[in-house]
């Protein structure tokens, strides 16, 4: 007679070893269910990061200001035209933010953000930027430029 177990393999035939890793992965499965429910259970969630600002605390440093490098800003001016050559705006628009940190009366990193802004149809926030403009460069040579850009803006924005 045959003996078959409950998977209805014929075992007679068959060797141990061709048995048990059938059943091991079941087997090992069967035994790590209590041990894990079991520890849910009885023990607390720890935190992963045990530092300050993961208690709440301290508060998160600030970022520092950046120290004005006319080099970078240039670089990133250029990186966020390639941007805007390819209507990539929404990468233009943080390149040119980036420039304007590293030098704040950069008129064409301001010009570039405003013609992003405008072109992927954010006219509030290239009216910000504008003004964001005038303020920090009252007396720029290019100021004359932004308040007739800023004119334009607003008539559009209605």
């Amino acid at each position: 007679m045959l003996e078959k177990d409950l998977t209805g393999i014929d075992a007679t035939n068959m060797k141990i070893s061709h048995i048990i890793p059938a059943r091991l992965p079941l087997f090992l499965l069967l035994c790590a269910l209590p041990a894990a429910a079991g520890a849910s259970a009885s023990q607390e969630p720890r935190l992963i990061r045990d530092t300050d600002i993961a208690d709440g605390k301290e508060e998160p440093e600030k970022p520092a200001i950046k120290e004005p490098n006319p080099k970078l800003a240039e670089q990133y001016i250029n990186i966020g035209n390639y941007y805007l050559k390819q209507q990539n705006y929404a990468g233009a628009i943080p390149r040119f933010l980036e420039a304007i940190e590293y030098k704040k009366d950069s008129y064409k990193a301001y010009e570039g953000l405003v013609r992003a802004y405008e072109k992927s149809g954010e006219i509030l926030k290239a009216i910000n930027a504008c003004k964001g403009f005038l303020e920090n460069n009252p007396d720029s040579p290019k100021a004359p430029e932004f308040r007739k850009k800023l004119a334009k803006l607003e008539k559009t924005s209605g």
